[in-house]
């Protein structure tokens, strides 16, 4: 594999995409790749996104369950594989509120850029408090996302997500929920977190994942988490 030194390497102009594949099937690829042509516009960046060159890495991969890594910069066309960290583990997260802010006034919270290391970051320090991964709030309090997935609320069986407008990414997995099921977009303080009976995240690899506690917040429930999670089956999620 060639990287060319461009801005992307040096700088972390480009985006990427992370996407579940199931039985040599990219998962929600065209949502993928939309949301990365929105994304390389936004940076300037003309890389045309080659599905053939996609599948044929995808054909050359010993396995055929992983998660396919896409990332694009003004010179590179770079695409990796590893194993799919969620294909073993159902668990229930344990989350913790990060000390940095999103900053909701940040061009780049809203793209999937390749300055991404701040979420890794503070991932890897709530891991070494014992939790699960980390909690974004924004500078105005509002819950935005986690490391790594957005986040969802349940109270009296009505669904609730951060709205985008709170810093956070737009990711696939929420656009599909957005589509098939009845959720409501919101500005949600986290002060508030006391109010929901249950939580959950989602992103493209896990699907959803039930949430049993933030902070000294705990969640008892998972039935709306474990109906959608069940319901995702139908494309290879467990």
């Amino acid at each position: 594999m060639k990287i060319e030194f461009d801005q992307g390497f040096s700088f972390g102009k480009g985006a990427f995409e992370t996407i579940k594949v199931v039985g040599n099937r990219p998962l929600f690829l065209q949502a993928h790749l939309s949301r990365l042509a929105s994304s390389l516009e936004f940076f300037g960046i003309e890389q045309e996104l080659d599905q053939d060159r996609i599948f044929d890495y995808i054909n050359q991969v010993d396995g055929d369950n992983f998660a396919l890594k896409l990332m694009v910069s003004d010179d590179n066309f770079i695409l990796t594989h590893r194993p799919d960290p969620y294909q073993d583990n159902q668990g229930k997260f344990h989350l913790t509120i990060s000390n940095v802010q999103r900053n909701t006034t940040s061009k780049l919270i809203y793209h999937k850029s390749l300055a991404y290391y701040e979420n890794i970051l503070e991932d890897h320090l709530a891991k070494d408090q014992g939790f699960d991964t980390a909690l974004f709030v924004n500078e105005s309090g509002q819950l935005a996302e986690t490391c790594f997935a957005n986040i969802f609320l349940v109270k009296d069986g009505k669904i609730y997500t951060p709205a985008l407008s709170s810093g956070l990414l737009a990711g696939t997995m929420r656009a599909y929920l957005l589509e098939n099921y009845a959720i409501e977009e919101a500005v949600i303080p986290a002060q508030d977190l006391a109010s929901f009976d249950e939580c959950f995240i989602s992103n493209a690899l896990m699907g959803v994942r039930n949430v049993a506690v933030i902070d000294d917040y705990t969640y008892p429930n998972d039935q709306v988490s474990q109906a959608i999670q069940t319901d995702l089956a139908k494309f290879g999620f467990r």
